[in-house]
Formats: structure tokens, sequence, C-alpha cells
């Protein structure tokens, strides 16, 4: 329902107790972070007829990857849709359009700037990302 970089809001179909700790898998972003949150409320929402509950969770020492990762998605940078393959006669993420890219191995980039793991190759002086 909603996320925050401490927290996120959802709706599930059983009540818990505040305190309980659990794993919440977060796939927001190109790769999915597992995350530990507690849960700090619970209570009992109308949902068309069923029960349900709306759980206010608290992400515990959350990783690094996952703190960038909420750091993007809360200030509302959203991912482009890329083509096929992006074209350009320097090394740039096919996402952002930066040129703060790290060679991770052969064909296999990560841009430092949005975080985005892309292919790319080059044929003479044209390079194809994807």
């Amino acid at each position: 329902m909603n996320v925050s970089r401490s927290g996120a809001l959802i709706r599930g179909p059983q009540r818990h107790a505040p305190g309980d700790e659990w794993p919440v898998l977060l796939e927001l972003g190109r790769m999915p972070l597992l995350v530990l949150a507690r849960v700090v409320r619970c209570e009992p929402v109308a949902a068309g007829g069923r029960r349900a509950f709306a759980l206010g969770l608290a992400f515990v020492n959350p990783s690094a990857d996952a703190v960038a990762l909420l750091d993007r998605v809360c200030q509302g940078v959203q991912p482009r849709r890329t083509r096929w393959f992006s074209m350009s006669l320097v090394r740039r993420c096919p996402q952002c359009r930066s040129r703060a890219v790290a060679k991770e191995a052969n064909r296999r980039y990560l841009c430092t700037s949005c975080l985005y793991r892309f292919r790319g190759f080059r044929v003479g002086f044209i390079r194809f990302a994807r």
C-alpha cells in the first residue's frame, strides 16, 4: 500500500502482534532485496467483505543496497522503459544515460549513478547496451 525509507504499510489477511519480526521481499527495482521488518501496528480494515488488516512495518537494520533502493524509490525516480538496445559512441547507462559506469565482468556493467546492471558490447566505434 505504501513504502518509505524506514518502513512500509501493507495489507494482509492475518492479524500480527506488534513486535513480531519477519522477512519481507522488496521487488522495487531490477533485483529483489530481502529485509527484516518489525510489526509496529496492526489494525483491521474494510476489504470488500473479507477480513483484512493494515500492518505498519519498520525495517530492521536494512542493508546498504536496500537503503539505496528505498532512497531511489522514495525520491520518485522511476525506472524508464528501455528499448531493445541503446546505442552510443561512449559507454553509457541505458537507463539514466550517465557515463558513471563500472565494468563488472565481460560484457557486464553497473551504473554507479542509478545502480542499474546491464550488458553491453561494441561493434566498431558504436556501443550497444541493454
